[in-house]
Protein backbone atom coordinates (compact mmCIF):
# COMPACT_ATOMS: atom_id res chain seq x y z
CA UNK A 1 0.00 0.00 0.00
CA UNK A 2 1.16 3.90 -0.51
CA UNK A 3 -0.04 5.63 2.53
CA UNK A 4 -0.26 9.70 2.71
CA UNK A 5 -1.67 12.11 5.13
CA UNK A 6 -3.00 14.94 3.22
CA UNK A 7 -5.41 18.35 3.87
CA UNK A 8 -7.59 19.91 1.69
CA UNK A 9 -6.78 23.11 1.92
CA UNK A 10 -3.30 24.90 2.74
CA UNK A 11 -5.02 26.62 5.50
CA UNK A 12 -5.25 22.91 7.83
CA UNK A 13 -1.56 21.87 6.86
CA UNK A 14 -0.34 24.96 7.40
CA UNK A 15 -2.10 25.14 11.54
CA UNK A 16 -1.18 21.72 11.87
CA UNK A 17 2.32 21.55 11.34
CA UNK A 18 2.20 24.26 14.20
CA UNK A 19 0.63 22.32 16.18
CA UNK A 20 2.66 19.54 18.35
CA UNK A 21 -0.42 17.57 18.17
CA UNK A 22 -2.00 17.50 14.34
CA UNK A 23 -5.80 17.35 14.42
CA UNK A 24 -6.83 18.11 10.89
CA UNK A 25 -4.58 15.18 8.85
CA UNK A 26 -6.04 12.50 6.76
CA UNK A 27 -5.10 9.59 6.29
CA UNK A 28 -5.10 8.42 2.52
CA UNK A 29 -4.11 5.23 0.49
CA UNK A 30 -3.12 5.58 -3.27
CA UNK A 31 -5.55 3.66 -5.04
CA UNK A 32 -5.10 3.86 -9.23
CA UNK A 33 -3.64 6.66 -9.30
CA UNK A 34 -5.85 8.10 -6.34
CA UNK A 35 -6.08 9.15 -3.34
CA UNK A 36 -8.76 7.63 -1.05
CA UNK A 37 -9.77 8.99 2.68
CA UNK A 38 -9.52 5.97 4.78
CA UNK A 39 -9.24 7.87 8.09
CA UNK A 40 -12.33 6.83 9.70
CA UNK A 41 -11.92 3.13 8.41
CA UNK A 42 -8.65 3.25 10.44
CA UNK A 43 -10.35 4.95 13.20
CA UNK A 44 -12.06 2.02 13.36
CA UNK A 45 -9.67 -0.07 14.23
CA UNK A 46 -7.51 2.09 17.05
CA UNK A 47 -7.97 5.57 18.95
CA UNK A 48 -5.77 7.54 15.88
CA UNK A 49 -6.95 10.50 17.88
CA UNK A 50 -4.89 9.06 21.21
CA UNK A 51 -2.28 11.48 22.41
CA UNK A 52 0.30 8.92 22.13
CA UNK A 53 0.55 8.82 18.68
CA UNK A 54 1.95 11.25 16.56
CA UNK A 55 -0.30 12.21 13.89
CA UNK A 56 -2.92 9.54 12.10
CA UNK A 57 -0.28 7.68 10.63
CA UNK A 58 1.07 6.06 13.48
CA UNK A 59 -1.58 4.02 15.04
CA UNK A 60 -2.46 2.82 11.12
CA UNK A 61 1.21 1.96 10.66
CA UNK A 62 0.82 -0.13 13.90
CA UNK A 63 -1.85 -1.87 12.43
CA UNK A 64 -0.24 -3.37 9.25
CA UNK A 65 1.19 -5.75 11.46
CA UNK A 66 -1.78 -6.59 14.08
CA UNK A 67 -4.56 -6.27 12.72
CA UNK A 68 -5.13 -8.30 9.26
CA UNK A 69 -8.62 -7.02 9.38
CA UNK A 70 -8.07 -3.44 8.57
CA UNK A 71 -6.07 -4.64 5.38
CA UNK A 72 -8.20 -6.78 3.91
CA UNK A 73 -10.73 -3.46 3.98
CA UNK A 74 -8.25 -1.57 2.51
CA UNK A 75 -7.67 -3.71 -0.56
CA UNK A 76 -11.51 -3.57 -1.00
CA UNK A 77 -12.05 0.00 -1.64
CA UNK A 78 -12.64 1.58 -4.87
CA UNK A 79 -11.02 4.83 -6.26
CA UNK A 80 -14.32 5.98 -7.43
CA UNK A 81 -14.65 9.32 -4.75
CA UNK A 82 -10.81 9.38 -4.45
CA UNK A 83 -8.66 12.68 -5.11
CA UNK A 84 -6.29 13.45 -7.65
CA UNK A 85 -3.10 14.03 -5.98
CA UNK A 86 -2.50 17.33 -7.29
CA UNK A 87 -5.83 18.68 -5.28
CA UNK A 88 -4.70 17.62 -1.92
CA UNK A 89 -2.26 19.18 0.07
CA UNK A 90 0.74 16.48 0.76
CA UNK A 91 1.63 16.90 4.87
CA UNK A 92 5.12 14.41 5.55
CA UNK A 93 3.48 11.14 5.45
CA UNK A 94 4.56 10.70 9.38
CA UNK A 95 3.40 14.45 10.57
CA UNK A 96 5.41 14.03 13.84
CA UNK A 97 7.43 11.16 14.56
CA UNK A 98 8.94 10.59 18.16
CA UNK A 99 12.49 10.28 16.98
CA UNK A 100 14.21 10.68 13.74
CA UNK A 101 17.50 9.38 12.85
CA UNK A 102 19.94 10.51 9.93
CA UNK A 103 22.47 7.32 9.19
CA UNK A 104 25.74 7.90 7.44
CA UNK A 105 25.23 4.67 5.42
CA UNK A 106 27.24 5.59 1.47
CA UNK A 107 30.76 5.30 0.79
CA UNK A 108 30.91 7.65 -1.99
CA UNK A 109 29.47 10.50 -0.33
CA UNK A 110 31.05 9.31 3.19
CA UNK A 111 34.64 9.39 1.08
CA UNK A 112 33.26 12.61 -1.28
CA UNK A 113 32.50 15.04 2.23
CA UNK A 114 36.04 13.70 3.99
CA UNK A 115 37.88 14.34 1.61
CA UNK A 116 36.40 18.05 1.12
CA UNK A 117 37.45 18.67 4.89
CA UNK A 118 40.85 17.44 4.32
CA UNK A 119 40.79 13.23 4.98
CA UNK A 120 41.80 11.22 2.38
CA UNK A 121 40.38 7.85 4.04
CA UNK A 122 37.26 6.50 5.44
CA UNK A 123 38.18 5.25 9.09
CA UNK A 124 37.52 2.17 9.90
CA UNK A 125 35.09 2.30 12.53
CA UNK A 126 32.80 3.41 9.56
CA UNK A 127 32.39 0.10 7.88
CA UNK A 128 31.80 -1.39 10.90
CA UNK A 129 28.92 0.10 12.65
CA UNK A 130 26.15 2.19 11.29
CA UNK A 131 26.77 5.99 12.74
CA UNK A 132 24.24 8.01 12.84
CA UNK A 133 22.77 11.34 14.60
CA UNK A 134 19.64 12.71 16.30
CA UNK A 135 18.06 14.56 13.96
CA UNK A 136 14.96 17.00 14.73
CA UNK A 137 11.19 15.06 15.03
CA UNK A 138 9.33 18.13 14.41
CA UNK A 139 10.91 19.38 11.68
CA UNK A 140 9.28 17.87 8.45
CA UNK A 141 7.54 19.01 5.86
CA UNK A 142 5.65 17.48 3.28
CA UNK A 143 5.70 17.36 -0.61
CA UNK A 144 4.67 20.51 -2.50
CA UNK A 145 5.31 22.92 0.41
CA UNK A 146 8.52 25.45 0.43
CA UNK A 147 11.37 24.54 3.14
CA UNK A 148 12.95 27.88 4.86
CA UNK A 149 16.64 28.00 5.25
CA UNK A 150 17.84 29.75 8.15
CA UNK A 151 18.42 33.60 7.66
CA UNK A 152 21.54 33.96 6.05
CA UNK A 153 22.44 30.80 5.06
CA UNK A 154 24.69 31.32 2.15
CA UNK A 155 25.30 27.29 1.12
CA UNK A 156 21.43 26.15 1.06
CA UNK A 157 21.63 22.11 0.07
CA UNK A 158 19.49 18.86 -0.63
CA UNK A 159 20.38 15.15 0.02
CA UNK A 160 18.70 12.70 -1.51
CA UNK A 161 17.97 9.80 0.97
CA UNK A 162 15.82 7.01 1.35
CA UNK A 163 14.29 6.01 4.91
CA UNK A 164 12.39 3.28 6.93
CA UNK A 165 9.41 3.93 9.42
CA UNK A 166 9.32 2.03 11.88
CA UNK A 167 5.57 -0.06 12.02
CA UNK A 168 5.54 -1.83 16.01
CA UNK A 169 7.76 -0.95 19.25
CA UNK A 170 10.80 -2.58 19.07
CA UNK A 171 14.20 -2.65 21.81
CA UNK A 172 17.66 -4.61 21.41
CA UNK A 173 16.43 -5.70 18.12
CA UNK A 174 18.41 -8.52 16.02
CA UNK A 175 18.56 -7.99 12.49
CA UNK A 176 15.72 -10.28 12.30
CA UNK A 177 13.34 -9.34 14.55
CA UNK A 178 14.75 -5.49 12.84
CA UNK A 179 12.88 -6.39 9.42
CA UNK A 180 9.82 -7.18 10.99
CA UNK A 181 9.31 -3.79 12.74
CA UNK A 182 10.10 -2.05 9.70
CA UNK A 183 6.87 -1.31 7.83
CA UNK A 184 7.81 0.47 4.74
CA UNK A 185 9.43 2.93 3.21
CA UNK A 186 9.75 6.61 2.08
CA UNK A 187 11.92 9.57 0.29
CA UNK A 188 13.22 11.95 2.24
CA UNK A 189 15.42 15.23 1.59
CA UNK A 190 17.94 15.65 4.68
CA UNK A 191 17.98 19.43 3.85
CA UNK A 192 21.29 20.99 5.40
CA UNK A 193 22.46 24.99 5.98
CA UNK A 194 26.08 24.03 4.91
CA UNK A 195 27.63 27.06 6.04
CA UNK A 196 25.95 26.52 9.82
CA UNK A 197 26.96 22.52 9.57
CA UNK A 198 30.52 23.66 8.63
CA UNK A 199 31.12 25.54 11.31
CA UNK A 200 30.61 23.24 14.30
CA UNK A 201 31.63 20.46 12.73
CA UNK A 202 35.16 20.70 13.72
CA UNK A 203 33.79 21.13 17.25
CA UNK A 204 33.04 17.19 16.88
CA UNK A 205 29.45 17.33 18.00
CA UNK A 206 27.52 16.10 14.62
CA UNK A 207 25.77 18.20 12.09
CA UNK A 208 23.46 20.71 14.00
CA UNK A 209 22.56 22.82 13.87
CA UNK A 210 22.87 22.66 9.94
CA UNK A 211 20.29 20.28 9.83
CA UNK A 212 17.68 20.92 12.32
CA UNK A 213 15.39 23.69 10.26
CA UNK A 214 13.66 21.06 8.21
CA UNK A 215 13.74 17.95 6.38
CA UNK A 216 10.98 17.07 3.56
CA UNK A 217 9.46 13.09 3.88
CA UNK A 218 7.18 11.52 1.41
CA UNK A 219 4.72 11.85 -0.11
CA UNK A 220 4.14 8.46 0.22
CA UNK A 221 4.94 5.57 3.02
CA UNK A 222 5.28 2.44 0.59
CA UNK A 223 4.63 -0.49 2.73
CA UNK A 224 7.46 -3.29 2.36
CA UNK A 225 5.20 -5.87 0.79
CA UNK A 226 5.28 -3.51 -2.27
CA UNK A 227 9.03 -3.52 -2.80
CA UNK A 228 10.12 -6.41 -4.91
CA UNK A 229 13.60 -5.37 -4.54
CA UNK A 230 15.14 -2.68 -2.39
CA UNK A 231 18.61 -2.77 -3.80
CA UNK A 232 17.79 -2.06 -7.52
CA UNK A 233 15.54 1.26 -6.58
CA UNK A 234 17.30 4.13 -8.31
CA UNK A 235 17.37 7.42 -6.65
CA UNK A 236 17.76 10.83 -8.49
CA UNK A 237 17.48 14.03 -8.06
CA UNK A 238 16.61 17.13 -9.83
CA UNK A 239 16.95 21.15 -9.40
CA UNK A 240 14.30 23.14 -11.28
CA UNK A 241 14.59 20.15 -14.19
CA UNK A 242 17.77 19.21 -14.15
CA UNK A 243 19.27 16.06 -12.85
CA UNK A 244 21.87 16.08 -10.33
CA UNK A 245 22.16 13.09 -8.47
CA UNK A 246 21.59 9.82 -10.25
CA UNK A 247 22.57 6.96 -7.66
CA UNK A 248 21.20 3.59 -6.57
CA UNK A 249 20.12 2.37 -3.03
CA UNK A 250 21.64 -0.98 -3.43
CA UNK A 251 25.43 0.09 -3.10
CA UNK A 252 24.64 0.94 0.89
CA UNK A 253 27.22 -0.09 3.64
CA UNK A 254 24.62 -0.81 5.99
CA UNK A 255 21.11 -2.06 5.29
CA UNK A 256 18.11 -0.66 7.33
CA UNK A 257 17.98 -3.65 9.40
CA UNK A 258 21.53 -3.50 10.72
CA UNK A 259 20.52 0.34 11.42
CA UNK A 260 17.69 -0.56 13.32
CA UNK A 261 19.30 -3.25 15.57
CA UNK A 262 22.61 -0.72 16.32
CA UNK A 263 20.42 2.30 17.40
CA UNK A 264 17.55 0.23 18.90
CA UNK A 265 20.54 -1.30 21.63
CA UNK A 266 18.97 -0.24 25.03
CA UNK A 267 16.65 2.17 23.15
CA UNK A 268 13.13 1.80 22.23
CA UNK A 269 11.61 2.50 18.99
CA UNK A 270 7.92 3.20 18.29
CA UNK A 271 5.60 3.28 15.44
CA UNK A 272 5.77 6.22 13.00
CA UNK A 273 9.68 6.48 14.14
CA UNK A 274 12.11 7.23 11.23
CA UNK A 275 15.20 6.07 10.31
CA UNK A 276 17.09 8.05 7.20
CA UNK A 277 19.91 6.08 4.65
CA UNK A 278 21.69 8.56 4.71
CA UNK A 279 22.76 10.85 1.42
CA UNK A 280 23.30 8.60 -1.61
CA UNK A 281 26.56 9.00 -3.27
CA UNK A 282 26.70 12.40 -5.66
CA UNK A 283 23.22 12.96 -3.66
CA UNK A 284 23.82 16.30 -2.23
CA UNK A 285 25.12 19.42 -4.36
CA UNK A 286 28.26 19.79 -2.00
CA UNK A 287 29.43 16.84 -3.69
CA UNK A 288 29.45 18.76 -6.86
CA UNK A 289 30.60 22.05 -5.53
CA UNK A 290 27.14 24.08 -6.26
CA UNK A 291 24.07 25.09 -4.09
CA UNK A 292 20.51 26.10 -4.10
CA UNK A 293 19.33 29.27 -4.32
CA UNK A 294 16.19 31.05 -3.58
CA UNK A 295 13.09 29.83 -5.40
CA UNK A 296 15.01 26.30 -6.77
CA UNK A 297 12.64 23.56 -6.76
CA UNK A 298 13.97 20.03 -5.35
CA UNK A 299 12.73 16.68 -6.58
CA UNK A 300 13.77 13.88 -5.12
CA UNK A 301 13.02 10.97 -7.27
CA UNK A 302 13.25 6.67 -5.88
CA UNK A 303 11.80 3.95 -7.96
CA UNK A 304 8.89 3.08 -6.92
CA UNK A 305 8.55 4.96 -4.34
CA UNK A 306 7.56 8.53 -6.11
CA UNK A 307 8.59 11.72 -6.30
CA UNK A 308 8.95 14.56 -3.92
CA UNK A 309 9.19 18.13 -5.21
CA UNK A 310 9.88 21.00 -2.52
CA UNK A 311 10.61 24.90 -3.36
CA UNK A 312 13.47 26.19 -1.24
CA UNK A 313 13.81 29.89 -0.04
CA UNK A 314 15.00 31.55 3.17
CA UNK A 315 13.32 32.28 6.37
CA UNK A 316 13.08 35.94 6.52
CA UNK A 317 13.48 37.36 9.71
CA UNK A 318 11.27 38.57 12.31
CA UNK A 319 10.74 42.34 12.73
Amino acid sequence: MRLCQFYFSEKERAEDLARRMPVAARLGVLIDGKIVDITDLAAKHHDIHSPQYAGVLAPCVAGLHEWAALRAEIGKLPSAGGQSPEFVFFGPCVLRPLQYLDFYAFEQHVMTMRKSRGFDFIVPEWYEVPAYYNSNATSFIGHGMTAHFPPGEERMDYECEMACVIGKTIRNATIETARDAIVGYTILNDLSARARQTKVMPINMGPAPGKDFGSALGPYLVTRDEIRDLGALGMRAFVNGEQWTNGRYGVVQHTFEAMVAFASSARTFYPGDVLGSGTVGGGCGAEQKRFLKDGDVVRLEIDELGALENRVDHERPHA
